[in-house]
């Protein structure tokens, strides 16, 4: 009888809470921690921010569903958004059984056959901005990117592989569209060849076309293609701590004086 009274009292006294996070966390701010430097000088590995999450719509928790709409990123935006490469669910397929079904997102637990044990499996989220959206031309020339045939005045660019230009496809094949679309320029022999000169190519409706502004060290929309909306989590708002020992966990806690006290409370723009 103790032991019940016992449970519902911390269910009583911690359950609000847990749900306020949960309902926090889901619609409207989320953490992030960068763990790449494909966005230098922009934003730093170990930099952690909030992330609004409603700016770009009100989505369901684990999903990619939006049920209500709010705004589009625009060209300068820099957006966090689940790698469209990762899988829905862990590989190999064969090996995981989903619990819950599809269409009810409700955790993103999966049972492995072979451990016999849980699963927890969440695609790998990205930060990178928006050069371009649905109907834009994008092209890349000798590293300088052009929009609708327009230079784009970009400063927060960086080339830190300045003396190194790598060569394009010469000439460019006449199903370069349809390649890119196709992904076959990621992690392929062809790989290098996009990256300094890239395109044209068209924008496809309910996409647009991201990159890093660490534009020789960034894997972005050159190589894995047009980023579909859907993919979207959110904007980032600010940092709230930093830490040269990132992107290690046990790293960052062990190491103090790795905390980069000048960017905690910047804006990230």
């Amino acid at each position: 009888m103790k032991i019940r009274q016992s449970i519902v009292r911390v269910i009583r006294e911690w359950g609000p809470v847990i749900l306020a996070v949960l309902l926090i966390r889901s619609f409207l701010v989320e953490a992030f921690m960068v763990p790449t430097g494909s966005m230098e000088d922009t934003i730093a590995i170990g930099d952690f921010m909030l992330v609004n999450k409603f700016i770009y719509g009100v989505k369901l928790p684990f999903s990619d569903r939006a049920i209500v709409p709010v705004s589009s990123p625009k060209p300068g935006d820099i957006v966090v958004f689940r790698f469209p490469q990762d899988p829905d669910m862990p590989e190999p397929a064969g090996r995981y059984a989903r619990l819950f079904p599809k269409w009810l997102p409700l955790l993103p637990l999966f049972w492995d056959k072979q451990s016999r044990f849980f699963k927890w499996h969440i695609p790998r989220n990205f930060i990178k901005r928006c050069v371009a959206i649905a109907g834009d031309t994008v092209e890349c020339r000798n590293k300088r990117l052009y929009v609708n045939g327009k230079l784009r005045f970009e400063p927060y660019a960086m080339h830190k592989d300045a003396r190194r230009l790598l060569p394009g496809l010469d000439p460019p094949p006449p199903d370069f569209q349809y390649s890119w679309e196709q992904q076959r320029f990621y992690q392929t022999a062809l790989s290098p060849y996009v990256r300094d000169n890239f395109g044209p190519v068209v924008i496809p409706e309910g996409h647009i076309f991201v990159m890093g502004d660490n534009r020789d060290n960034s894997e972005d929309g050159r190589f894995w293609g047009p980023l579909e909306l859907r993919h979207l989590k959110g904007r980032p708002l600010v940092l709230y701590f930093s830490s040269k020992a990132a992107p290690n966990i046990a790293r960052i806690i062990l190491s103090p004086w790795a905390i980069r006290f000048d960017r905690i409370g910047r804006i990230v723009r």
